[in-house]
């Protein structure tokens, strides 16, 4: 009967271990798939901008994996990615001033991320898919292609470019993961 017992016990006190376990190395994998820096950042920029949180870390994510000093191939610079010149035109339009190493500060670049971002989902009505579809290949491109491609939402039907279609998946997959893995941090 002891080792009946015994046994049992070990059964169980081995199975909670391996929950522990699982859970993290459960953890250390999702910390790698989707990292988070600059969060206090990103609440504030985001908060600023009427934003949620758990889109503004997927996009950064997206763009740059946080690394503020992120410069794409086409120029853009820092954890959103923005252009300078697009970071002049916000600037303009908001009565800044502006200099192009503001952009590698994640604060500055928060801030200009997240209000071009508010200027894009209030363009498109509200549509995260639209605004996302901005954002990476530009609003002009957006409105040419809605002209002929928009449903009865005014949602882009289909996205022509395979890189803007991956971006857009990648984003609204990484603001799902963001909301489930960091709702204490970020909510």
């Amino acid at each position: 009967m002891r080792r009946v017992v015994r046994a049992a016990a070990l059964a169980a006190a081995a199975a909670v271990c391996a929950a522990a376990l699982t859970g993290c190395i459960s953890d250390r994998i999702n910390a790698r798939l989707y990292p988070i820096s600059y969060v206090e950042e990103i609440k504030t920029a985001a908060d600023g901008s009427g934003l949620d949180r758990y889109l503004v870390a997927a996009v950064v994510a997206t763009e740059s994996g946080f690394k503020p000093d992120a410069v794409s191939g086409v120029g853009a610079e820092g954890l959103m990615q923005v252009l300078p010149s697009t970071a002049e035109w916000i600037a303009f339009r908001r009565g800044l001033d502006y200099s192009e190493c503001d952009l590698f500060d994640p604060e500055t670049n928060l801030d200009y991320g997240c209000w071009l971002l508010k200027f894009l989902l209030d363009r498109y009505n509200g549509s995260v898919r639209n605004a996302l579809i901005a954002y990476n290949a530009g609003f002009g491109r957006l409105d040419e292609w809605l002209k002929t491609g928009a449903d009865e939402n005014g949602e882009l039907k289909e996205i022509p470019y395979a890189e803007t279609r991956n971006y857009v998946d990648k984003v609204m997959k990484y603001m799902k993961k963001y909301g489930e893995l960091y709702e204490e941090e970020l909510g």
